[in-house]
């Protein structure tokens, strides 16, 4: 019968003495990254039925990759809500703007995110809230409040998904997408 204790300390000098493993992709890139450049954005507003501002591109939370806001605009009648409170049946696509013509951004964030998720995937759309180039300290309402992605490839599509949710829930407010970058650990 073997001795535990010898080949526990044989298989740990085994494993010690390999070589070093491979550098991680981590390694290979700054601390965070923007996938793609603006140039893959190929929607013309209004041209492509969607109306949408340039990409406005400003200093990220990162010191190495740039941010970028593009603003979509709404079509409809109902008006964003800013204010503090519940969810309530205004709070819904479907409803009627003239006894409901204000809807809560979160509920329509949620939305919006929702279906920037079940297009792009749950890597591909993660956030909503404060967006790029955006000054934390200004009102709620001036938050270019937005959801989030990481790469340039996905940018056309997220437009018109916000678009869709725009027309679908009759709002005539601007709602925003952010394209910043994200850690390069977060991409192994």
């Amino acid at each position: 019968m073997r001795n535990p204790l010898l080949l526990l300390v044989a298989s740990a000098a085994l494993i010690g003495c390999g070589p070093p493993p491979p550098p991680s992709a981590a390694d290979d890139c700054p601390s965070s990254i923007v996938k793609g450049q603006p140039s893959q954005l190929s929607l013309v507003s209004s041209a492509d039925a969607v109306s949408f501002d340039p990409p406005k591109t400003c200093r990220g939370s990162y010191p190495d990759a740039p941010e970028y806001y593009i603003r979509v605009h709404g079509h409809g009648t109902r008006r964003l809500d800013y204010g503090r409170r519940d969810a309530n049946e205004c709070d819904a696509p479907d409803a009627d703007p003239v006894a409901c013509p204000k809807v809560h951004f979160m509920s329509f964030g949620v939305s919006v995110l929702g279906a920037m998720r079940a297009k792009l995937g749950e890597m591909n759309a993660d956030t909503l809230g404060l967006g790029a180039c955006a000054d934390s300290s200004a009102p709620l309402d001036q938050w270019n409040m937005s959801a989030r992605i990481h790469d340039f490839r996905h940018a056309d599509e997220a437009i018109r998904i916000i678009d869709a949710e725009l027309r679908r829930w009759n709002i005539g407010d601007d709602w925003g997408l952010s394209i910043s970058g994200i850690m390069c650990a977060d991409l192994i």
